[in-house]
């Protein structure tokens, strides 16, 4: 039943599976964005029901390991680091936490593209995975009655989104991070500014992701 942990479980484990077809899907991604320090972002129509916008995907890799990255990247309030240098992120906070894994999340955006779109908020199910080579956070957003729209956020919908923390292995000490999101940000927007906006907002995220690492001396030379 909606609005339940049972549901919730269920949904988030749903998002799991799916984020494991985008890991293995290279059929059909368009490339948006190449920087010189090797962040790629990718784009493709996305397939979910009722949404009409795009799955991206972008990845980089960082010298540090993946314990490391994940604990940087992880969707979570303060002390965790990610508040700290996702200058998208104006505020993250957990709603519920079901067990040591599965959470609600609820997160609001700061203002992008000069402006032009104001903040949102969005309530999601999020589900850490570890495994021997990937740590990942899967999340999708969800109804959830302790969190009701609120009048200064346009409520936004993630569509299977989540990162993943990959093990090289043939360089341990190094991680590939890929995100995959499908955010439909909702509101009286143009789909076109949207599309310009989102390549460039994830290629802000690797890049200050990776000064933060290097600003607490986390990457290996």
């Amino acid at each position: 039943m909606e609005g339940t942990d049972e549901y919730y479980r269920k949904t988030a484990e749903e998002t799991a599976e799916m984020l494991k077809v985008y890991y293995n899907d290279n059929e059909g991604w368009e490339l948006v964005k190449k920087t010189p320090k090797d962040i790629i972002i990718e784009y493709k129509h996305s397939t979910c029901p009722g949404f009409n916008g795009y799955l991206y995907r972008g990845q980089s890799e960082y010298n540090c390991p993946k314990e490391t990255l994940f604990e940087y990247v992880d969707p979570l309030p303060e002390p965790s680091p990610r508040l700290r240098w996702d200058k998208a992120m104006k505020k993250i906070e957990v709603i519920r936490r079901i067990d040591e894994n599965l959470r609600i999340n609820h997160t609001a955006t700061n203002s992008a593209a000069m402006g032009l779109i104001s903040p949102r908020d969005f309530v999601d199910a999020v589900l850490k995975i570890k495994g021997e080579k990937i740590i990942s956070t899967n999340g999708i957003s969800i109804i959830c009655p302790e969190c009701p729209p609120k009048d200064k956020y346009v409520r936004g919908w993630n569509y299977h989104c989540g990162l993943m923390c990959i093990e090289n292995s043939e360089r341990p000490q190094q991680t590939k991070l890929m995100t995959f999101i499908q955010p439909d940000i909702r509101g009286m927007l143009p789909r076109s500014l949207v599309d310009s906006a989102i390549p460039g907002s994830m290629v802000d995220f690797f890049n200050n992701l990776r000064a933060c690492l290097k600003a607490d001396g986390k990457l290996i030379d």
